[in-house]
């Protein structure tokens, strides 16, 4: 039940960043609106918060980690464990050659120590770097593609693309069961054929809703942002492909089965990397100049930053981090087809008047949400039996 209240925070905090960092790139409160570097400023600077709140990651992973502790305690004993007086004797009696031995072999290898941490302080430092670089390139790129186009567009071509390339790899890299593997493949192709007809027929419904218009001369459809927003969704789509080897990284390096690794562990990670993210972007600041000074004397703007990252960015990572880390990797693979399904119903709420929905498109929907279905009880019951002590 855990597994399923995260799916649905890191679903809305997902739709809640993206409606709010869409606004922020979109909106015409600056003092040069009309300046465009301006707007790609804007871009470095709503990165480097978003990466900011990365730091507030481990302070709620404390909350988290301690209500876990509070349940294992609760657990009774575990076999074998000395419950008398006479029996904790007998076992420390038996227990001290291991011990003694075990303690000559610490000893023997103590001269090897300091070469031995720092080889293991190279290889955390390089992980981190390497994970750090993979999750810059998609933020970026999101970033830059909600300056150009639709909040609904961004989030279709970018969970698409993240759903395709983490399911392959995850595969390819022998982190699924390969059981009901044609099942699943037949699903995930269902899905994605309701994802093409969905967006297939947008244009149809923003034709519809006014937001297009058709020339009579060519009969071809009038919009001026076309290229830009196929600009968008081919940046956008091919940056977000980097998320497959971040997330496979990720599993083999700091979410390993066999170590019970606490949420703190894993919070402590993200922040160093949320910092790494930071100083790589550093180097960019000196050239935007005219953008912090604009958005230094716009009051909403740090508004609407402090929600989005409060109420979107945090809870969505933190989720996603629980997910992770409760269920099998492949699981959250659904909280992509999650996202697409309700930012659709987020647009058709928040602008019902600018929304029409053809037949097709309802189809599409339903297409997606029964194989979003279907693959979350899949993927959840699988590992619900081999990682229910950690839920």
């Amino acid at each position: 039940m855990a597994a399923r209240i995260y799916w649905f925070t890191a679903v809305a905090g997902y739709i809640v960043q993206t409606k709010c960092f869409s606004y922020l790139q979109t909106r015409e409160n600056y003092e040069d609106a009309k300046d465009e570097k301006v707007h790609q400023g804007l871009t470095v600077v709503l990165s480097f918060m978003y990466f900011a709140s990365w730091l507030l990651v481990p302070a709620v992973s404390r909350l988290f980690d301690a209500r876990e502790t509070s349940k294992k305690l609760d657990l009774p004993a575990p076999l074998g464990f000395a419950s008398s007086s006479s029996d904790l004797e007998l076992q420390t009696f038996d227990e001290e050659p291991e011990l003694a031995s075990d303690t000559a072999e610490l000893m023997r290898n103590n001269d090897n120590k300091p070469e031995a941490d720092s080889k293991i302080c190279f290889k955390y430092v390089a992980q981190l770097v390497t994970l750090s670089m993979l999750v810059l390139v998609p933020v970026l790129t999101y970033m830059m593609a909600l300056s150009m186009s639709p909040a609904f567009d961004i989030a279709l071509i970018q969970n698409t693309s993240i759903f395709e390339i983490t399911s392959l790899l995850y595969g390819v890299c022998g982190l699924t069961k390969r059981r009901n593997v044609v099942t699943k493949f037949l699903i995930m192709m269902v899905a994605l054929l309701g994802i093409l007809i969905v967006s297939y027929t947008k244009a149809t419904c923003d034709l519809l809703a006014g937001k297009l218009s058709i020339n009579e001369k060519t009969g071809e459809l009038n919009d001026p942002f076309l290229f830009d927003r196929l600009k968008s969704s081919l940046l956008c789509g091919l940056g977000a492909l980097t998320i497959g080897p971040f997330a496979v990284l990720w599993h083999r390096w700091f979410n390993k089965r066999s170590k019970q690794v606490t949420m703190r562990e894993q919070a402590g990670h993200l922040s160093i990397m949320g910092v790494i993210c930071m100083v790589l972007l550093l180097p960019f600041f000196p050239a935007l100049a005219g953008t912090i000074s604009s958005i230094c004397k716009d009051r909403s703007f740090w508004l609407v930053s402090v929600v989005t990252l409060i109420f979107g960015a945090l809870p969505h990572v933190v989720s996603l981090l629980q997910v992770t880390r409760k269920t099998t990797p492949e699981y959250s693979t659904t909280i992509n087809l999650g996202a697409i399904i309700f930012m659709g119903i987020t647009d058709w709420i928040c602008e019902p008047t600018q929304t029409t929905i053809v037949r097709w498109e309802v189809i599409g929907y339903i297409m997606l949400s029964v194989c979003c279905i279907m693959l979350s009880i899949t993927y959840y019951h699988k590992g619900q039996d081999r990682y229910t002590s950690l839920i």
